[in-house]
């Protein structure tokens, strides 16, 4: 007897990553894994933002001074986990959009638009995450170290100059909003030295970049947490659309008329102020673009019930000058048809056919 031994198949030595483990059960707990860190960090980060900005109650604050930070923690490495599980999606990240305005538009190709969803993604929420983590449970020994401190501001300049290079094609107002200010304080700890001087000089910053993480976040997962339910038919494109429309603006408008309340330009250094003045300035072009589009919205709306109401009292008017009953006469004049009845005929003609004098009937 010859036993036959057939070599595994190329198919099945693809799908085994280690030994007994599956490429496809790891792809489905990375998943599983990198959907819950994103959903912990949208309602996490929804509560912050909403204790921060519209409560009053600077919980990112208070908890630096009495050590409270379980939630800014969790927020923070859900965060940071949830753009470094994204590699493994890297080729699954959409490469569409449901914008109003389509991509050929826009002068865009789906591979530029997979790459700006990347940097969004990925780059955006790992760079909001570093600082924060860093300043929080870093010792100060370690954050008076300039080799450290110089290596972490030279990565962090490198990825926001890559994500410059993606994000342009799309708008540069995206690199100021995700990337400019930790492009820029990056810069000046390449000068300064260490991440230890610059937060004894300027105090605010830590906070800044930790109410700044709030929103990139908090924008970055809705966005994403709505393509992936419209992409499993839970939610519609127009609900996708409305709700990104609505969600996204609204945290901007907080986020920087909180910053201007609290003065940023006297408390944060030049290298972080002059992007979040750019900020300041894209978000009040795009609210005027808004109340414009508004405006124009509303007055063609009035104008377009006006010209119906004009034409339903224009066709009203017409019908009721307008009867069965009216007649032109030679003359062009328009008159009843009882007007153009001659009476007298009728009556010689009834008296002529009954042999009765109407005449002599009327003397009588």
């Amino acid at each position: 007897q010859h036993t036959t031994t057939m070599a595994p198949s190329s198919s099945s030595s693809k799908e085994t990553f280690l030994p007994g483990l599956n490429r496809r059960y790891l792809s489905s707990f990375v998943g599983l894994l990198h959907a819950a860190c994103s959903v912990i960090a949208l309602v996490v980060g929804n509560y912050l933002f909403i204790q921060c900005f519209l409560l009053g109650n600077d919980v990112l604050a208070s908890s630096e001074v009495d050590g409270s930070s379980l939630l800014p923690t969790i927020f923070h490495v859900t965060t940071a986990v949830s753009g470094i599980l994204l590699v493994f999606f890297w080729n699954k990240i959409q490469s569409y959009q449901h914008a109003t305005t389509s991509l050929k538009a826009k002068g865009m190709t789906p591979k530029q638009m997979q790459n700006v969803n990347r940097a969004r993604g990925c780059y955006a929420l790992i760079l909001c995450a570093v600082y924060p983590l860093m300043y929080r449970y870093l010792p100060d020994e370690t954050l008076r170290d300039t080799v450290l401190s110089r290596a972490v501001a030279a990565a962090m300049v490198a990825v926001t100059v890559c994500m410059y290079n993606i994000l342009k094609v799309y708008g540069k107002g995206l690199f100021i909003l995700y990337a400019g200010t930790k492009f820029g304080f990056s810069l000046q700890v390449l000068f300064a030295g260490s991440l230890y001087s610059l937060r004894e000089s300027y105090p605010h910053i830590v906070n800044f970049f930790e109410k700044e993480a709030l929103m990139i976040s908090c924008c970055v997962e809705f966005g994403f947490l709505l393509y992936y339910c419209e992409s499993r038919r839970i939610v519609s494109v127009p609900f996708l659309r409305d709700a990104c429309k609505r969600y996204h603006p609204l945290m901007i408008f907080v986020f920087i008329v909180n910053m201007l309340k609290e003065k940023f330009w006297s408390r944060l250094p030049m290298s972080v102020s002059w992007a979040t003045f750019l900020e300041c300035v894209l978000v009040f072009l795009f609210l005027k673009k808004m109340i414009r589009g508004i405006i124009t919205t509303v007055v063609e709306t009035v104008r377009s019930k006006k010209e119906s109401s004009d034409k339903r009292e224009s066709f009203a008017r017409k019908q009721r000058r307008t009867s069965v009953f009216d007649v032109t006469s030679s003359a062009g004049r328009r008159s009843s048809i009882f007007e153009s009845i001659d009476f007298g005929e009728i009556s010689s003609s009834l008296g002529s056919s009954r042999g009765i004098d109407l005449d002599a009937l009327k003397e009588e």
